[in-house]
């Protein structure tokens, strides 16, 4: 479903939209849409992106979804050249070793540093966001559940104040989901959502810098190793024509 960035529904039904809400680009919601569908797997590493085909699916000009583009090159979901077009990026188990050790040491970190530090009003948006994920989970929408969890992620980090560091970090928390999320033919368990998150959040409000830290650490090991498996990256590695 193609959302705008403003899009109120999202609002009405969770109580909070994942996306941010100053803009209403037609671009941004034609990036949403071709991330999730290569985050989910319904696009896969080598798969071509014709801009007038998704031109003609999302009701846009071509510059419109050239503007897309851009912004998914950037994340380093896809692969542009001038005169080959666009292909979905591939990810290799090497490279996504890195990001979940890169991943967990900025999480870390940041949960030291924040650790027992956390506001009334922080600690409150946090939970709302917790909330509108589990809703998500329950109605069986993986991708909003999986962006739900970045904004959840990426507003305790900010509480770090490693301003310079939140664009990796964000970077690192979409990789992951893509690996972890690929093609998955089973649902989400709610009542494991929850109590994960919940977790970070007492540590990272009550506890002492090392309890912060590790509960952070522990909760992308955990994640990874749970849910991925060697087979993924047969689906995931990039081919080798699209370099």
């Amino acid at each position: 479903m193609l959302h705008s960035i403003s899009d109120r529904s999202l609002i009405s039904r969770f109580g909070i939209s994942p996306w941010p809400t100053s803009s209403n680009r037609k671009s941004d919601a034609v990036y949403h849409y071709l991330k999730e569908k290569i985050i989910v797997g319904k696009l896969k590493p080598g798969e071509a992106i014709a801009e007038q085909q998704v031109a003609d699916t999302c009701d846009c000009a071509q510059g419109t979804v050239r503007e897309a583009l851009f912004k998914l090159q950037q994340t380093g979901l896809v692969i542009r050249h001038d005169y080959k077009g666009t292909r979905v990026a591939g990810i290799s188990r090497a490279e996504a070793m890195e990001i979940i050790q890169i991943r967990r040491q900025l999480e870390e970190q940041a949960g030291r540093i924040v650790a027992s530090k956390i506001t009334e009003e922080v600690r409150n948006r946090l939970f709302e966001i917790l909330d509108a994920m589990c809703q998500a989970a329950d109605a069986g929408e993986v991708y909003l559940c999986s962006a739900y969890d970045r904004l959840f992620h990426a507003t305790l980090f900010h509480q770090a104040n490693l301003t310079g560091l939140e664009p990796i970090l964000e970077r690192c928390a979409l990789h992951m989901h893509r690996v972890t999320l690929f093609d998955r033919s089973f649902p989400l368990n709610t009542s494991d959502v929850h109590a994960l998150h919940s977790r970070i959040i007492e540590t990272h409000c009550n506890g002492t810098p090392e309890e912060a830290a590790e509960a952070a650490g522990q909760h992308v090991s955990f994640l990874f190793n749970r849910w991925i498996a060697d087979h993924t990256f047969e689906g995931l590695s990039p081919p080798d024509n699209t370099e």
